[in-house]
């Protein structure tokens, strides 16, 4: 399923502990907003006893920036996107697995499937 939506602001953060994460906030058609994101994108070391980057990390950041032509994570706002996901589409279950920019944007994408980069690193 897929909801039309237009970006409001992409950000990288440390989140919680120093957890390495991106969050997308959303504006859907139908006036409900979302955050898209929040997946780790760094691993604790036990032998450095710190929190470090990893390779999915890197490749979740870099296919997000490709996937908008873009050079920084916050030259996504006002972007119109669809947020690929599952649940029920008007209201709280709706939860995100994937974004895809617009075709009349005039660019071929297959779009950003979360778990699919997970897959691709062997992430749980």
């Amino acid at each position: 399923m897929k909801k039309l939506a237009k970006i409001k602001s992409a950000r990288l953060s440390l989140q919680d502990a120093g957890i390495f994460t991106f969050w997308i906030n959303v504006d859907y058609e139908d006036g409900f907003s979302q955050n898209v994101g929040g997946y780790a994108l760094d691993t604790y070391d036990a032998d450095k006893k710190c929190r470090v980057g990893t390779a999915y990390g890197c490749e979740m950041i870099r296919r997000l920036l490709e996937e908008f032509g873009i050079n920084d994570f916050s030259e996504m706002a006002g972007k119109y996107i669809w947020v690929i996901g599952k649940g029920d589409e008007h209201g709280f279950n709706f939860r995100p697995t994937g974004i895809q920019r617009l075709k009349c944007d005039g660019i071929k994408t297959k779009g950003v499937m979360f778990y699919d980069i997970m897959e691709d690193f062997r992430i749980d």
